[in-house]
């Protein structure tokens, strides 16, 4: 059982494309969208906002959506029958096709656009559709391309851009044009992540493998604890094979990577990211499951960082239990300098994907740094009680 943190690690990795993979769309699930406002006149100028679109009712008939951003709130509502859209409240907000409307639209039936009421009257004057590869931040999708003209008070092209598996927007392209005149900015949208309620099969995982990374430090105090029952009680003195934690290596340097290994459990739980009003927490921990697990298409990368954040925790408690249970200190300096890497180290590939950074990235970093310190002052420590220990012999 001495290899088990390895075997579980790459058992996590053999599952995290299924489980990083998919994106569906369900009650309670978060779409986040990348916004900007491209000017087209000379005075003009361009801005850059998120929006996080919740799923408040979904069913054959009826979706309720709430659309937040830093400045607003507002709610829209779709409607639908035969499963195609029948009534939105702007064009723009057919966040959603279902797989029957998806069909029609990959043979090239986009008659459903023409049979759309919506609030502000818009007439479809001409449509296109075709099915594409398309990448957006939330990774690479077999698409569906319908195109739009509308005509009317509010008249332009407009490009809407579907997953063919979920049916959910993941790109819209606004360009007001009048004529053959733009009259105003062009709006862009797209989709950079999604949250969605965890499935029985994913909390089965976060829970397995928040009882591994837990199981060390549980199990540490436990033993204490029982020790200190047993000295109160029976009033003896610990025996060689009891050994206290301050025997193992010098005080002070235990305590800063203890300080170090419980800030990497608190990394696990805290959220990495903030997209509109919504905090984003890593897979894999039981947060990402109460909250919503963030899913990104055809990319493990957040999987990843969740991964290395996890082991980061485990190594470094099995340094720690290193240190007080066996004296090999050898081994546990170089398992603690290994668990402060992958805390550097997933810090490093969460900034890679361009998400703002909540209080999961600096706790571990300074959970790496409290790791590392540690460490060195630990092995200076005895360097120096090796010197000494020889001048005085």
């Amino acid at each position: 059982m001495k290899h088990w943190p390895i075997i579980l690690v790459l058992i996590l990795l053999f599952l995290s494309p299924a489980y990083a993979g998919q994106i569906r769309l369900t009650e309670d699930t978060t779409l986040f969208y990348t916004c900007a406002r491209v000017g087209t006149s000379g005075s003009a100028s361009s801005s850059t906002w998120n929006a996080s679109i919740e799923v408040l009712t979904f069913n054959q008939t009826t979706l309720i959506l709430q659309s937040n951003t830093t400045e607003s709130t507002s709610t829209v509502n779709l409607e639908y029958s035969g499963g195609t859209p029948t009534y939105a409240d702007y064009v723009t907000a057919l966040f959603y096709l279902p797989p029957e409307c998806i069909a029609q639209s990959l043979l090239g039936n986009l008659n459903w656009t023409a049979r759309l009421t919506t609030r502000t009257p818009a007439v479809v004057a001409n449509w296109t559709s075709n099915s594409l590869n398309f990448t957006v931040d939330a990774g690479s999708f077999e698409s569906l391309n319908v195109t739009l003209t509308l005509a009317g008070m509010d008249s332009g092209e407009l490009t809407l851009i579907y997953d063919v598996d979920s049916g959910i927007m993941i790109y819209e392209q606004w360009i007001p044009i009048s004529g053959s005149q733009l009259y105003g900015d062009i709006i862009v949208l797209s989709l950079n992540a999604v949250t969605t309620p965890s499935e029985t099969s994913q909390t089965i995982i976060n829970l397995v493998l928040t009882i591994a990374v837990f199981a060390t430090p549980a199990a540490m105090f436990l033993h204490g604890v029982n020790k200190s029952l047993q000295r109160r009680h029976h009033a003896k003195r610990l025996g060689p094979s009891n050994i206290r934690a301050k025997d193992g290596f010098p005080g002070k340097p235990f305590y800063v990577i203890v300080a170090g290994s419980l800030l990497n459990l608190a990394s696990i739980m805290l959220p990495w990211s903030q997209m509109a009003r919504s905090l984003v927490y890593l897979p894999l921990s039981l947060s990402s499951t109460f909250a919503g697990s963030a899913a990104f298409r055809s990319t493990s990368t957040l999987f990843g960082v969740g991964l290395m954040v996890q082991v980061s925790a485990m190594v470094a408690w099995i340094s720690i239990a290193i240190h007080v249970y066996t004296h090999k200190r050898v081994a546990a300096q170089a398992v603690t300098i290994a668990s402060s890497a992958l805390s550097f180290m997933s810090a490093i590939v969460f900034l890679q994907t361009g998400l703002t950074v909540s209080f999961g990235l600096p706790v571990t970093l300074l959970s790496g740094v409290l790791l590392l310190v540690g460490t060195t002052i630990a092995k200076l420590t005895t360097r120096k009680s090796n010197i000494s220990n020889i001048k005085e012999s």
